[in-house]
């Protein structure tokens, strides 16, 4: 049964200018040696999330508010936030994710920062990325 799928001599025919000395010299020629650029890389990450429970009342953020956050985390260990409570842009101090919601710092010191509880929000989208910028020297 396994005879005809058996090679036959035919199959295994050289091609026609197989083995001749133009076809087998390497063709490369040199390049200049290129030291790599150095990157600096900044990560953007853009939430937004809808308010969704009237629990949030005395921060004056009602039930259908959105809230669109942008964070920057540059190459050095620097991050920059900020924020827009429909559509109004809001300087942010801190932004900390953690397992059960979020916690906004706002710039101001008369602002108290405000904890958005998972319960309390809609995650409406989520866009990561990564923007690298070549370096001066």
């Amino acid at each position: 049964m396994l005879a005809q799928y058996a090679a036959q001599p035919q199959d295994f025919a050289r091609p026609r200018n197989a083995g001749t000395a133009r076809q087998m010299a390497p063709t490369t020629t040199p390049t200049p040696s290129r030291q790599p650029t150095p990157r600096r890389v900044t990560r953007r990450n853009t939430y937004a999330v809808r308010i969704r429970s009237h629990r949030m009342r005395d921060c004056n953020l009602f039930a259908g508010d959105v809230i669109i956050i942008r964070r920057f985390q540059h190459g050095g260990g620097d991050e920059t936030a900020s924020a827009e409570i429909n559509r109004r842009p809001v300087a942010l101090k801190r932004l900390s994710i953690h397992h059960d919601g979020l916690h906004l710092t706002f710039a101001h010191a008369d602002d108290a920062g405000v904890f958005l509880h998972n319960r309390d929000i809609e995650v409406l989208s989520l866009v990561m990325g990564i923007e690298q910028h070549a370096t001066e020297h």
